[in-house]
């Protein structure tokens, strides 16, 4: 681009340490040619307005508008994600035209898990080189088809075939909805929004069992209910990714449908960047960003917070499941499936509320840490009763504290990885690398715990052991975590004391004051701020 960027790895330069009113504006004439962002023009577009709208009141303006414009499609997406997994669940206890054992069931969620897993780091890499539209819209419409063949397989090796194929489209979508919120959201608000977004897989989780129950049913075409469900979920995922291609903001550096004029482009950079000089929103990729990502201590303690409560949570949903199912049996003489999964829904709908409450409560507090500490002991808690009592209504019950841990410190803890790693690159791979760690040690072990075979004496009760030992270990690693981040910050405050404030680019400089508790600045050589909260 054309304007003259004080990192030259930057395209847009980013704010000079101080508060927003000190940001230089360039001449109307500059602006469009220096931002490269066809359509804009320089020439009075806040004529008209208020004069006395405040530009707090202009941001929040834009934040709704973000709101609104980021937050539906990609909470659709991970919807849409939930139920392309859900499918093969459906087939192992409905469909007995495979022939499925729990031997056979693990072997397809395990070559879904490699594909799915594996790939994901790159996908964001590709996800932030060519753009939303580009790589999301597609990634949705190559699942929609290939959960369509599903319906087709002949037998347990095609369907295990069709589920290898479809972790590779599926596995971009979580890992790049979730780094493209932390591109338009800054560190002090991000909690909100990646709350709103992973709420809305507890309840997509609640709503396709729901919905699943009915369209299990048809048996219209000679095909069974679950070849239907496959059909329709993978038509209205071919549909939606025709709707997110025309409906979703490219990323903010590109963007002309959220921020439509220079002057909204200007007002974003302020709230989005705010005082903290580390912040940018345009960068040129570097291979060093996967080095950067690789010898960074809090990588391997950040997969540990992640991969422990990723696979608790999963592990979760399937007891919450069995626990529905036998209550209602306990409660009703012979439930429909729609009672079960009816029974389902009241944990789903409290993860929705406490996860919603909880990251809006860590923005205004900029604790992460202790919010997610706090939670972990509701899934410990949850785990203990499971292991301990074979009562099926105390179980029940302990299905909701379990959503309380795994689902509303699972949203908290996104945010507090992604506040601790600044670069766009570097922030898109470890993203990648921690849902892809998660998403294969889950994918390994899960079926396993899940449908051991009964003759094991008390098959439920390892399962559960081991996710109480994995909840024991997120616990574990937050303290480690957050211990770690305290100890930097203590040592680059004694830096900051003796006036050493370069952080290795003469263009980065650190603060005392970050808009999320103390921060870094990720390609630095020299120690920087973190937020150890």
């Amino acid at each position: 681009m054309g304007s003259k960027a004080l990192n030259p790895h930057y395209e847009i330069s980013r704010l000079q340490t101080g508060t927003p009113s000190s940001f230089k504006v360039q001449s109307e004439a500059s602006i469009p040619i220096a931002l490269g962002i066809p359509g804009l023009q320089p020439a009075v577009e806040d004529s008209g307005e208020d004069a006395s709208i405040t530009e707090t009141d202009k941001q929040r303006r834009l934040q709704t508008r973000i709101d609104w414009m980021i937050l539906p499609p990609l909470t659709i997406c991970y919807f849409l994600l939930f139920t392309n997994r859900m499918n093969v669940q459906l087939i192992y206890s409905g469909d007995k035209r495979y022939d499925l054992d729990s031997n056979k069931y693990a072997i397809i969620q395990f070559l879904f898990s490699l594909t799915y897993a594996l790939p994901e780091p790159v996908w964001n890499v590709l996800l932030r080189r060519l753009g939303p539209r580009i790589w999301l819209a597609p990634a949705l419409l190559l699942s929609g088809f290939l959960s369509v063949f599903c319906a087709v397989a002949k037998n347990w090796q095609g369907l295990a075939a069709i589920r290898f194929f479809i972790g590779l489209p599926l596995g971009a979508l979580f890992p790049g909805c979730m780094y493209y919120i932390t591109c338009w959201y800054p560190r002090r608000k991000l909690g909100r929004p990646v709350a709103i977004f992973y709420a809305g897989g507890a309840m997509g989780s609640s709503l396709a069992n729901l919905l699943n129950s009915a369209l299990v049913k048809i048996t219209a075409g000679g095909r069974v209910g679950s070849d239907w469900v496959c059909i329709i979920w993978g038509l209205v995922t071919f549909a939606s990714a025709i709707v997110v291609f025309f409906f979703i903001p490219d990323f903010p550096d590109e963007d002309d449908k959220v921020l439509r004029s220079v002057a909204e482009h200007e007002m974003f950079k302020r709230w989005y960047v705010a005082t903290d000089s580390t912040r940018n929103i345009s960068e040129h990729y570097r291979r060093h960003a996967w080095k950067q990502v690789f010898t960074d201590m809090k990588t391997l303690l950040f997969i540990l917070v992640r991969m422990s409560t990723v696979v608790a949570r999963d592990g979760l949903t399937q007891r919450q499941r069995e626990n529905a199912s036998a209550l209602a049996v306990k409660l009703f003489t012979n439930p429909s499936d729609t009672t079960k999964n009816l029974l389902f829904v009241p944990p789903a709908f409290l993860a929705v509320i406490t996860t919603i409450y909880i990251g809006i409560l860590s923005d205004k507090t900029s604790q992460r840490g202790y919010y997610i500490m706090v939670t972990s002991w509701f899934s410990i808690t949850a785990f203990i009763i499971f292991v301990s009592s074979e009562n099926v209504t105390l179980q029940y019950v302990a299905g909701f504290l379990g959503s309380i841990g795994t689902w509303a410190g699972g949203a908290i803890s996104w945010v507090w990885m992604a506040n601790n790693v600044e670069g766009l690159f570097k922030r898109a791979i470890m993203i990648g690398v921690n849902v892809g760690a998660g998403n294969l040690i889950g994918g390994f072990t899960i079926p396993a715990t899940v449908t051991m075979p009964k003759k094991v004496g008390n098959y439920r009760m390892i399962g559960s052991a081991y996710f109480l030992g994995l909840s024991c270990l997120h616990f574990a690693a937050i303290v480690l975590t957050r211990w770690y981040l305290s100890n930097q910050n203590r040592e680059k405050q004694h830096q900051l004391q003796q006036g050493i404030r370069d952080q290795g680019d003469p263009n980065n400089t650190v603060e005392e004051d970050k808009g999320d508790k103390r921060y870094f600045v990720p390609i630095s050589t020299v120690p920087y701020l973190c937020d150890h909260g």
